[in-house]
């Protein structure tokens, strides 16, 4: 009886990968800036790994074998020239081609080699002898060669089009709507329009559409031999004609071979039956963090699968008179805490507070909630704040966060004193060159902790709920795991600072500057709306101006925002020069605009028009939606861990890319202005807004 015989049970699926086309396939798709800390390359092993782990959560094969090449093949023997072309392997990917046969060795899938065979080969072999076991087969590549093997129960997974992690799954009818032919008779087509990939050469003059229609007339390449005289038009014949050895040579190369004796042993290859720990800490050399939750269950076998690696700690919701006054104690005796704060928005001067977490040690830490709506009881705010006051204020007291202006801030505009950073993880990090500096993954590359993500919490999506709106007692968890990997993070960063030599940077310059900046975001610039109200009517005339102009200069009116009626417009209308093809037509972006200026005077037209619209939404319509309710003014964030180069940037809104140079940019900047209102002003006197950048 075979696995997947078993009466009742659905038929089993073996996973079968091409692990050179992945991994090539990744290399090209995925920034080569994708590297970790200390600088390795990454993109090949990532954008694999990514995969193979979406593969296997999406599909849930039984099975798993990753099949590579061995170099030189028959093919080789059979046409000299085969794959002749292509360059050796790049060094960044033959350094990463290990990394990802670790990352199968600890996940226990097995790789299979045979000398003188392709891994295509051992694929079409494999899942040859799985379905005449009655498995199902599921094949992923980032070649489509592989499609040829298609059947009723042999599907291909290849990357998405546009995004590397997105992936396409081909059954037999999907490869028919593709091609306009069966799966079995792709080599027949390579053979006719050739492979440049490969370097198998076709028949001259044949190009795909000539071949899909031969391929639908005749049922096999032989049969088209046979009938030449039928084949129109006699360009064609003839070309068959000549070069019809050639065409069956070309055929035996890109056949895929599927009767080789391979031992396949499915317990061998079951998915799941791996040491969870082992991936966790290769994970963490790699600096893998958010595939983590990619992992598939380890498989329970006599013990059960490992929990997340957590450290023991003491965590208390303080919701009584007596809990606040343990957490007094606990802060009388303390010389550090990490602080965090729970809020309902990512903006700090939109942010409600709704708790408060401490941590007084590594391992013992405390949330005080303060305006969760899920009705359970909760101190009083005022009480809260009274209390926390003085602790908050002394200077003996260091504070630990990650990411502080946004907790202080927070904290001083809910009434509380603003605490004073002694140590930032997040600016230490972004100091230190780390690649991500989110506290999470922090946590997981220094720490070693898988920390629940804040969507596990909240949601995500139109089902995402407000931190108001969860539980205290998951709320508990979810913050004091924050404070106490904040607390453990100083010690390892701390020294890594001291080996770095940017104490004097972090001590003397980011950390003061935290203070300069939560002010500058809390009192927030003015805007004059009446004249940003005027600019937004003037340009709506600009707009409609231009409009009439490009459509008598094209001849008829047309949604000059859709890129396909742009681009027909263009190109096949005015016969304008095509850019590069994309996947709903052909290019008109600025920089394919921007080349066709000299070209008609349309162009010209069209840029004005799109330079006027981004800046009407951007800028002259958006900004006036942000003025705080409160306070009349612009708030913007600056951030200190986002520019490569160390300087500032700003965003909520980015008050950064207002043109300078144009004269619109300038009508722009010239709508921020001293705030004159009474009791808003900063002196006595009116003040002048001079200049800013």
């Amino acid at each position: 009886m075979g696995e997947a015989d078993r009466p009742g049970e659905q038929p089993r699926t073996l996973m079968l990968v091409d692990g050179h086309g992945l991994a090539y396939r990744a290399f090209h798709a995925l920034p080569d800036t994708l590297a970790t800390s200390s600088g390795e390359p990454t993109n090949a092993v990532f954008g694999f790994t990514s995969m193979l782990l979406e593969v296997l959560r999406a599909l849930k094969p039984d099975y798993a074998i990753v099949c590579f090449d061995s170099g030189r093949t028959f093919r080789h023997d059979v046409y000299a020239e085969y794959k002749a072309h292509r360059p050796e392997m790049a060094d960044d990917l033959r350094h990463q081609m290990e990394r990802i046969r670790q990352i199968l060795e600890v996940l226990n899938v097995p790789i299979m080699v045979k000398e003188g065979y392709e891994a295509d080969d051992l694929i079409g072999s494999l899942a040859a002898i799985a379905r005449r076991r009655g498995l199902e087969v599921v094949i992923v590549t980032g070649d489509s060669d592989l499609l040829q093997l298609v059947d009723g129960g042999v599907r291909v997974v290849l990357p998405g089009r546009q995004r590397f992690g997105e992936f396409r799954v081909f059954d037999r009818q999907a490869v028919i709507e593709r091609y306009g032919f069966a799966p079995e008779r792709v080599p027949e087509f390579k053979a006719l329009v050739g492979d440049t990939s490969d370097n198998i050469p076709g028949v001259p003059g044949i190009g795909e559409k000539t071949a899909t229609k031969l391929i639908q007339a005749y049922p096999s390449l032989e049969a088209m031999v046979e009938h030449l005289e039928e084949i129109t038009p006699p360009r064609i014949r003839e070309a068959l004609r000549a070069n019809a050895e050639q065409a069956f040579q070309s055929r035996e190369l890109a056949t895929i071979v599927a009767d080789l004796d391979l031992d396949f042993d499915p317990e061998a290859c079951r998915v799941g039956s791996y040491d969870r720990d082992r991936a966790l800490a290769l994970f963490r050399e790699l600096e893998f963090r958010t595939l983590v939750p990619k992992l598939p269950e380890p498989i329970q076998r006599s013990a059960p699968a490992t929990p997340r690696l957590q450290p023991s700690s003491q965590r208390m919701a303080v919701l009584t008179p007596a809990d606040l006054a343990r957490l007094l104690d606990d802060l009388a005796q303390a010389k550090a805490i990490a602080l965090d704060v729970e809020t309902t928005a990512l903006h700090p001067m939109y942010a409600d507070l709704v708790g408060i977490a401490l941590a007084t040690a590594p391992g013992r830490s405390y949330y005080v909630p303060l305006a969760h709506t899920t009705g359970d009881d909760q101190l009083p705010a005022d009480r809260v704040r009274e209390a926390l006051a003085p602790h908050l204020r002394r200077a003996d007291l260091a504070v630990f966060a990650h990411h502080g202006k946004y907790d202080a801030l927070v904290l001083e505009r809910a009434g509380f004193p603003r605490p004073r950073i002694a140590f930032d993880t997040m600016i230490a990090a972004y100091l230190l060159g780390e690649t991500s500096i989110g506290l999470k993954e922090l946590a997981f590359t220094k720490l070693g902790l898988e920390m629940q993500q804040i969507e596990e919490l909240i949601g995500r999506g139109r089902k995402q709920i407000t931190m108001d709106q969860t539980q205290i007692a998951q709320a508990t968890d979810y913050a004091c795991a924050d404070v106490e990997a904040t607390y453990r993070l100083v010690d390892v960063l701390r020294p890594a600072l001291a080996e770095q030599r940017q104490e004097r940077l972090f001590h003397e310059i980011e950390l003061p500057l935290i203070d300069v900046l939560i002010d500058m975001e809390e009192v927030g610039i003015a805007i004059d709306t009446d004249f940003l109200s005027e600019l937004s009517t003037q340009l709506d005339g600009q707009i409609r101006q231009l409009e009439r102009e490009i459509y008598r200069l094209s001849g008829h009116p047309f949604n000059i925002n859709s890129t396909q009626q742009l681009a027909r417009v263009l190109f096949d209308e005015l016969h304008l020069p095509r850019g590069p093809r994309t996947k709903t037509g052909y290019s008109v972006s600025q920089e394919v605009l921007e080349s066709l200026r000299d070209a008609h005077p349309i162009v010209n037209a069209i840029l004005e028009y799109r330079q006027l619209l981004k800046l009407k939404s951007t800028y002259v319509d958006a900004l006036p939606r942000q003025v705080h309710p409160q306070t009349g003014r612009v708030h913007t964030i600056f951030h200190q861990t986002v520019a490569a180069t160390g300087r500032l940037s700003s965003s909520d809104p980015n008050l950064q890319n207002i043109p300078a140079r144009s004269e619109l940019g300038q009508q722009v900047r010239r709508a921020f202005i001293a705030d004159n209102r009474p009791g808003y002003r900063p002196f006595d006197e009116p003040v002048v807004f001079l200049s800013a950048d």
